[in-house]
């Protein structure tokens, strides 16, 4: 079972980049300046140009800077913003979120700041708090920026919308699983940027990403466009991911040997910046390289890789991608156990990051209510010491008044507790179906595999499981495109369900593949079912409006326990018989439009349960166990 390369790149989110307005480096003094002040400038020139290139260069240069106390305001505020992009690009989201902090309480404390600067300042306080995931604080910094710009007119306005209509795109794309709704506002702005000569590499990257993401096949053309303008302007890290995300399309797109050269040449140039988030997500791209090409075990590792160099940072996209990688990698190694902790590992993140959200939302309303309510205290005994004829007619009404803040109060808990169980629930129905098909999903099928009851005593009775793979369905997708893959992949589900009992499980077990389990049948029994899905199965699918084309199925089955008087141990449970049922489908592959099936006798006789998955063939010569096939 292959996970497709094209979802590792559509959950690269944290690939694409958040955009702050461009910090003009203007000075509001006409007179010369002396030379000390012109070393500062050219510093902070110096680490603007080199923030995203050479990030950790940009750091050393604005450390030592920001090191001399007498520093005025404006050149503060620029390196401050320097060192807050290249450290949120490094991976360091705590020092990013203290230094946007940093630059709000210097923009507060000096109002005599030109709008202008004020709008690069916090635009870029906004991108730092966005990229560590502080996306509410991002938002109203958005909506601040945006309306400074409006009040000033002119370019300045035109580029803070596009910068403001980019990170909302993002905020759609990353966190609200959104991405016709972010591709729209991505084309405003480049709309925008095309209208007054704009040439922005990040922003082509951002709806590169983007288009990856809903399977669009001009992803590819959007990539190299993109790649060449980050050339042009000699953005290396933009560049360099640009070239992972294009090898991920050409994996999925079957040409191993070019995705795998550019992936790794990537992961030279961002361990060399460096570039850790970057470096994950190649890592991640890598690892399904390898696992496509069969290095099942150095897939394994490198995904592992990938979560190594996230250790310290809060770059939860590239941490969820390489979880998704590692889980792949597990699953194409049969670590059932594995793939389950990593799955556990993979919940427990997308949880933790939801809750952390909903607690920033929490402090802040407890913030503004905590200061509504100093300021009505302050406001009643003001009152209350100048009109003491008022005072009991006042304080009832601040009574009432605070009950009724209370009552709404506790009205939005109620709400808020409301909206998060009926969320809690939406997610785990989700989590437990798959969305293409309505069938159970890999893991929910795990579950219900785990729950079933022991088969009946009958010594020819077990439950069986049945793969089911689509034959030459990658032909369809190469030739009819995704969408029309899809159709097929729902149609035959439904099929599959009409086939089966009320009491069977039937689940999409990955990729073209479904899996069927039924409780107590015999050997005989067995085949009249492979039989019976086979032909149940087969038949012409609409693939395009007005084209139709015969498909055919490949069915494998074996039963557990396999053997009927070994009730306890390896070969007793399902895992080892859906193994043996893959090595069955693999068989029928050959054939096409077939079944095959293996069902152990008593017991394995002179073998062991490993040298019979081994090789299959081997223990039906030997008589160990019996082999089937049809038709």
């Amino acid at each position: 079972m292959k996970r497709p390369m094209i979802d590792i790149v559509r959950r690269a989110d944290r690939c694409r980049l958040i955009v702050p307005l461009a910090l003009v480096l203007a000075t509001t003094s006409t007179r010369a300046a002396d030379p000390p002040a012109q070393t500062v400038e050219a510093t902070v020139e110096r680490c603007l140009s080199l923030r995203r290139s050479e990030p950790q260069t940009a750091i050393a240069l604005a450390d030592g800077v920001l090191a001399d106390p007498a520093l005025a305001i404006e050149p503060r505020i620029k390196m401050l913003t320097c060192l807050g992009d290249a450290a949120r690009i490094v991976g360091q989201a705590a020092r990013a979120i203290d230094v946007a902090n940093e630059v709000q309480a210097l923009v507060e404390a000096h109002p005599e700041l030109p709008p202008a600067f004020v709008l690069r300042a916090l635009s870029h306080a906004g991108a730092m708090l966005h990229s560590a995931g502080r996306t509410y604080q991002a938002e109203q910094l958005y909506a601040r920026v945006n309306d400074i710009a409006a009040s000033q007119g002119g370019n300045d306005a035109i580029v803070s919308q596009i910068v403001t209509l980019i990170n909302i795109g993002l905020i759609h794309a990353d966190y609200l699983d959104s991405p016709e709704i972010a591709d729209e506002h991505y084309r405003r702005a480049l709309a925008l940027a095309d209208g007054i000569g704009r040439k922005d590499a990040t922003l082509l990257y951002n709806l590169a990403i983007n288009q990856i993401r809903m399977g669009r096949p001009e992803a590819l053309d959007a990539l190299e466009r993109a790649e060449r303008l980050a050339e042009e302007t000699n953005n290396v890290l933009i560049r360099t991911r640009l070239r992972a995300a294009r090898a991920g399309v050409l994996a999925d797109r079957g040409r191993i040997a070019e995705a795998r050269e550019l992936v790794e040449a990537a992961l030279k140039t961002q361990r060399a910046l460096p570039d850790p988030e970057g470096e994950a997500a190649s890592l991640a791209v890598l690892s399904t390289v390898q696992r496509l090409s069969g290095e099942k075990n150095a897939a394994l590792r490198t995904a592992e890789d990938a979560l190594q160099a996230l250790e310290g940072t809060s770059s939860q996209k590239e941490k969820v991608q390489a979880l998704e990688a590692k889980i792949a990698a597990e699953a194409a190694l049969g670590r059932t156990d594995e793939v389950l902790a990593s799955t556990r590992s993979l919940h427990a993140l997308q949880m933790n990051a939801l809750k952390e959200q909903r607690l920033e939302i929490l402090a802040d309303l407890q913030a503004r209510l905590q200061d509504a309510s100093a300021n009505r205290e302050l406001e009643r005994l003001r009152h209350q010491s100048e009109i003491q004829s008022l005072s009991l007619d006042k304080a009832r009404l601040t009574r009432n008044f605070t009950i009724a803040m209370l009552s709404l109060l506790a009205i939005a808990a109620i709400a808020f507790g409301l909206m998060q169980y009926r969320r809690h629930r939406l997610l785990r129905e989700l989590s437990a179906i798959d969305p293409l098909t309505g069938l159970p999903n890999r893991r929910t099928a795990t579950s219900q595999l785990n729950a079933l009851s022991a088969p009946s005593a009958r010594s020819d009775a077990r439950h069986v499981l049945f793969l089911i793979d689509i034959d030459h369905f990658k032909r369809i997708n190469d030739n009819y495109g995704h969408h029309a893959g899809d159709g097929v992949l729902a149609d035959l589900s439904g099929r599959l369900k009409a086939a089966c009992r009320p009491c069977d499980i039937v689940a999409r077990w990955g990729g073209e593949e479904f899996l069927v389990a039924c409780a107590d049948l015999n050997c005989e029994q067995a085949a009249a079912v492979a039989e019976r899905l086979r032909q149940a199965l087969a038949g012409d699918f609409e693939l395009l409006p007005g084209q139709s084309r015969m498909l055919t199925v490949s069915v494998g089955f074996a039963p557990f326990p396999f053997f009927s008087g070994i009730r306890s141990g390896e070969a007793s449970g399902w895992p080892y018989a859906i193994r043996l049922a893959d090595r069955a489908l693999y068989a029928a592959k050959i054939r096409r439009n077939a079944w095959a099936g293996f069902w152990g006798g008593h017991d394995a006789g002179e073998d062991t349960p490993d040298q019979i998955l081994e090789s299959p063939g081997s223990a039906v010569i030997a008589g160990t166990i019996t082999g089937l096939a049809g038709p």
